[in-house]
This record gives C-alpha cells, sequence and structure tokens, in this order.
C-alpha cells in the first residue's frame, strides 16, 4: 500500500470520487456516493459474493465491500471495446489508464476486490461462477443490445440484481414503456429508458423487480472532457442528469 494517498492520486485520470481515507478523496467528475444512499440495497450484504458490471474506478466494487460483501469480482471491457464508443465515427478515443486506476485505489483501500477484463455479453457463470448480488451502475444506456445483456447478467446472478442508469425525464411523462436511441445525441451512448421502460426491460430479460426509486438528480463534478452549451442547458432546465435504480430478482 502507498505510504501517502494524495501522492499516489495526483495527476492519474479519475473517473469516479472515491474516498480513500478520511479527507482523502480521487478527483473524479462522478460523485456516487449519495447514489449509493438511495439505492435499494437486499437486507444485507455480510458473506454475499458479489459483481460489479462496468466498474471503471471501482466505486460500487468497493461499496460492495464496505457493506459487507465477502468477495467482489468487477469487470469492465478492454480499451478498443469500450461498448460507449463503439459507435461514435472517426478514430476511438482511448484510456490507456483503464483497470489501472482501480488497481491503485485497490491498493490504497486494502481492498481484496478482483479485477477482470470482461465484456458483460460474455458473462458465463461455468466461467466466472454465480453471483449473490450484481450491481450494474450506468452500463445498460451503453449497451448496443440491452435485453441481451442483462440476459446475460441474468445467467450470473443467484439472487438480486441492483440496477441504476439513466433515465429520461421527458419519457416519464408519457404512460408506455419507452426508450430514446442515442441517448446523448452525440453517438457515445445508445438508449435512454424512462423508468417504465427500465422495468419492461428488466421483465422482459427474466428478472422480476422487486423495488425501484423515484428519479433523482446524479451528482457530479466539471466533467473531464468539454461539455457542449446544449447539454448544460438541459442539465440547468432539469431534462437531463436523472436516474433511477432498481432492485430486481431472477425470476425461476
Amino acid at each position: 500500500m502507498a505510504a501517502d494517498p494524495r501522492e499516489a492520486i495526483a495527476g492519474v485520470r479519475w473517473w469516479h470520487v472515491i474516498e480513500l481515507a478520511p479527507g482523502v478523496v480521487t478527483p473524479g467528475a462522478w460523485d456516487l456516493r449519495p447514489t449509493a444512499e438511495l439505492m435499494p440495497w437486499p437486507a444485507s450484504l455480510s458473506g454475499a459474493r458479489c459483481l460489479d458490471i462496468g466498474t471503471m474506478d471501482g466505486f460500487w466494487a468497493f461499496e460492495l465491500e464496505r457493506r459487507g460483501a465477502a468477495e467482489v469480482v468487477a469487470i469492465d471491457v478492454g480499451e478498443t471495446d469500450h461498448a460507449r464508443l463503439k459507435w461514435r465515427p472517426g478514430p476511438v478515443p482511448r484510456r490507456p489508464d483503464l483497470g489501472d486506476t482501480f488497481r491503485l485505489a485497490a491498493d490504497l483501500l486494502g481492498s481484496r476486490a478482483e479485477y477482470r477484463e470482461l465484456d458483460v455479453y460474455d458473462l458465463d457463470p461455468d466461467e466466472i461462477g454465480e453471483f449473490d448480488v450484481v450491481v450494474m451502475g450506468f452500463v445498460l444506456q451503453m449497451l448496443r443490445d440491452p435485453l441481451r445483456g442483462l440476459e446475460a447478467v441474468r445467467s450470473v446472478c443467484r439472487g438480486h440484481l441492483i440496477l441504476v442508469d439513466t433515465v429520461s425525464r421527458p419519457l416519464s411523462l408519457l404512460p408506455s414503456p419507452l426508450a430514446r436511441l442515442d441517448a446523448r445525441r452525440d453517438g457515445r451512448e445508445f438508449f435512454v429508458f424512462n423508468p417504465r421502460g427500465m422495468r419492461k426491460a428488466l421483465e422482459l430479460s427474466g428478472f422480476e423487480v422487486e423495488a425501484m426509486t423515484r428519479m433523482f438528480r446524479d451528482t457530479y463534478a466539471p466533467p473531464p472532457e468539454p461539455v457542449s452549451l446544449s447539454t448544460r442547458l438541459m442539465h440547468g432546465l432539469g431534462t437531463r442528469g436523472f436516474s433511477v435504480a432498481a432492485r430486481a430478482r431472477r425470476r425461476l
């Protein structure tokens, strides 16, 4: 473990805000700590085997450990296959530190969470086993085929799936399960559901929804990449930046 966490994280590109020690946090864009308090967790994670899908820097993996998980496997795709970049025109941007930030944070925290490079579509119980709790945080919107992704998750989930994802506030005003293609209108993400659409996607994929939160505002700092004026306006007007979390159990 590094002797000085502040020195270890300096100059490193972070996506998540992760508290490494009292008063020491990574300078990431997304602060998921308030979201973690809103999640519809199972009654206990004590002794659970857990999976974190789309881990990035590892916030949810370390949160699962903090809440009592006995074993955590964290997965993310390889850099050139990163799902949210697949259909963007032009050269694929690279993030050479993908996986490195997870390992650095795990070292500083003394975490035993295991990082694996694995696509959600390739989840196989014969290869990775089954899990009591699966967390899928802001991944569904990045999948070209969200139902196929959820079906793959179901194959390794013997207990609960905790799904949190961006939802469309305008579409939530309509009484039907809906999704909009090209979630951010810039080719980086595929779908954004309304809450009814999220529930229906889970049900069609073989899950029984036990609990869903109301829409809540995301908590983020200035992002690491430039944000357009239209995006800032949509956040300011309250038409973007909302999420919903659900707890679902695999339907037998």
